[in-house]
């Protein structure tokens, strides 16, 4: 692509796009995936949406890694500038975030209390508790922003929920974090379409870094 390219962001919620902006944003940095073939030096003109608000920036490619049509690829933004209604919307968007609601599933109450804890002290958030017996409810899943699964304790179930999740009408993009001690199980969650997949207990930082990560990630990014 020559010349300035232009991208549209869109994100999930507005919470998603707060997050994207207190992990990066406010630093004058953006990573995103792509598969627009963006140039090291290129100048690129964005405009991030989320469901009550549009912000324009600008910004430059400082790395790519060659994106193509077949595989996303990692592109790191600094931003150049913004539109002066920016420091308004994102104002907005903080005055009216409530926090998000978060779905934890774990048969075992130890690990799940675990998991809500540190999730607690990562985001700002509502917590759906899902234990052995709400594992096969219906009901159980309704429109959450985030999901945790505890592969190790739900088993066949945990898998079963992650799909239900997934064919969920609005519940469907929401990002689902796995955790699970042994390393097969990681893989087999990220090859059936986890967000990511930690290891069981995961460390803190761990968690932290890939709950930010998964819930800053635009839903979709298109050259217009």
């Amino acid at each position: 692509m020559s010349g300035t390219a232009s991208l549209e962001l869109v994100y999930r919620s507005d919470a998603a796009l707060l997050v994207a902006y207190a992990t990066n944003l406010a630093r004058g940095q953006l990573l995103l995936d792509t598969t627009e073939r963006l140039a090291s030096g290129a100048n690129v003109q964005l405009r991030l949406v989320a469901p009550s608000t549009s912000i324009a920036l600008a910004g430059v490619v400082e790395r790519s890694n060659g994106a193509g049509a077949a595989h996303p690829t990692e592109v790191g933004l600094t931003l150049t500038s913004r539109a002066e209604t920016f420091g308004d919307a994102v104002d907005k968007l903080a005055f009216g975030f409530k926090g998000l609601k978060a779905l934890v599933a774990a048969s075992q109450a130890a690990p799940r209390a675990l998991l809500i804890r540190y999730l607690r002290s990562i985001v700002t958030c509502e917590v759906i508790e899902i234990d052995q017996r709400r594992l096969a409810e219906p009901g159980a899943i309704c429109n959450v922003d985030l999901g945790v699964v505890d592969l190790d304790s739900t088993g066949a179930a945990g898998y079963e929920l992650y799909a239900r999740l997934r064919e969920h009408p609005e519940a469907g993009s929401a990002p689902v974090l796995a955790v699970a001690q042994l390393e097969r199980d990681r893989v087999r969650a990220a090859s059936l379409g986890f967000d990511e997949a930690l290891s069981n207990p995961p460390a803190f930082a761990d968690l932290q870094a890939s709950v930010l990560r998964a819930l800053g990630k635009p839903l979709t990014v298109r050259a217009v």
